[in-house]
């Protein structure tokens, strides 16, 4: 087993079959690689040289970065025994990778300036810097009757924020599981609670920085161009994070840390229940999809005080997948939806679409449990690589995709 510090290359480079776009397979061994996700859009570094990701190996995990031109790997951290994170265990109820104390990428977040990586592990907000490998223990420990969801890092790099919710009670006691974690949640086994912790970045204490009860929610992103405007995906009963039988709510609402103002941004379809969402690079908008009334999808942007500027419905097109943002292109990035297996562009801002292939993915989607087959795209903040999660064959690896 390779130790913190340690350097080594394993990746592949291809060239995409479709748009003969080059490619890099930066991954081939263990049962995961995976990136944050694109909630934050905080995966590489500012100059689009490094992403980070989490790797499952051999019933451990570690972080790692990665050098998007060589494929060369660094290790961050020492190896930590176990596999996937808590979350996930308690989300699908008892399932999922390994034992869910181990480094899961879907909850980490990179500081693309300074370069620390946060991550949670457990109950606990650690962080390490890409550049230094300098390590700090941001929140020791938030409670093992909470579940950590996935990190903010303000835009100037202060702070960090984290969503909590209530684990799964059967399974946080140690009980035979005889009810889903909604089940728990709508019966009153569970109380549902929304609680996000604010923590320096340089570390000292931490606080709450918002609390509400009947909603749970495990992605709070700051605006990125206003660091007191964080982005709610406020999950409300019965359903939850599932869109089914929300036809009128809103999922994505605004929090102003200023005036304490809670703001929905509301989709223009009549189902208006936002399955995921991501803030543009500069902040100026949001990017978001859901299942149309229609039928299908639909695919939006809208600006941060809430005025639609394109959304468009595609009734005939029933396929699962994501929304992530691109820097240099007024484009919303979608693994999904239109097709299984392509990353596309879906340029907005004209009366209609226009569609731009990307690369082929080909993830075999529920290939492993939860959302480990999950694409995830996301940009580099110059615009450069668009970095994708595969699964293939029960087990995923991270792509590269040179597009600038």
């Amino acid at each position: 087993m390779s130790y913190k510090g340690a350097v080594w290359n394993e990746s592949e480079a291809y060239l995409d079959p479709i748009t003969r776009r080059p490619c890099r397979k930066l991954t081939k061994y263990g049962i995961y690689n995976m990136t944050p996700t694109y909630h934050t859009n905080h995966g590489f570094s500012a100059d689009g040289r490094f992403v980070v990701f989490s790797t499952g190996r051999g019933g451990r995990s570690v972080a790692l970065k990665a050098n998007c031109e060589t494929g060369e790997l660094t290790q961050l951290t020492e190896w930590v025994d176990g596999l996937g994170g808590r979350d996930e265990l308690h989300k699908l109820n008892g399932t999922g990778i390994g034992t869910g104390n181990g480094v899961a990428g879907i909850h980490m977040s990179l500081a693309p300036n300074s370069g620390w990586c946060c991550y949670v592990l457990n109950s606990s907000l650690l962080a390490v810097n890409i550049h230094t490998l300098e390590e700090r223990v941001l929140i020791a420990d938030f409670g093992s009757d909470w579940i950590g969801g996935i990190p903010s890092i303000s835009p100037d790099e202060t702070e960090v924020l984290l969503p909590t919710y209530p684990p799964h009670p059967q399974l946080a006691a140690g009980q035979v599981i005889s009810k889903t974690y909604m089940q728990c949640l709508n019966e009153g086994l569970s109380k549902p609670v929304m609680r996000v912790l604010r923590v320096p970045l340089a570390g000292g204490p931490w606080s709450i920085f918002y609390q509400e009860e009947g909603v749970i929610s495990a992605h709070i992103p700051h605006n990125p161009g206003d660091p007191d405007i964080v982005l709610f995906d406020r999950d409300t009963p019965p359903s939850y994070w599932s869109a089914n039988g929300k036809d009128e709510v809103s999922r994505c609402w605004t929090y102003n840390a200023r005036n304490g103002e809670l703001k929905p941004l509301r989709a223009r379809n009549a189902r208006s229940f936002q399955v995921h969402s991501v803030w543009t690079f500069d902040g100026s908008a949001m990017l978001y999809h859901g299942p149309a009334a229609e039928g299908g999808w639909y695919i939006g942007a809208i600006t941060r005080d809430g005025e639609t500027i394109s959304e468009y419905t595609f009734p005939e097109y029933k396929f699962y997948g994501h929304v992530a943002a691109d820097p240099v292109r007024k484009a919303v990035i979608i693994d999904g939806n239109l097709s299984p297996d392509l990353l596309m562009w879906v340029h907005y801002g004209e009366a209609t679409p226009r569609i731009e292939i990307i690369a082929r993915h080909g993830t075999e989607w529920g290939g492993l449990p939860g959302q480990y087959s999950h694409v995830h795209p996301m940009a580099d903040p110059t615009g450069r690589f668009i970095s994708m999660n595969v699964a293939r064959g029960g087990r995923t690896d991270v792509h590269i995709v040179q597009v600038g």
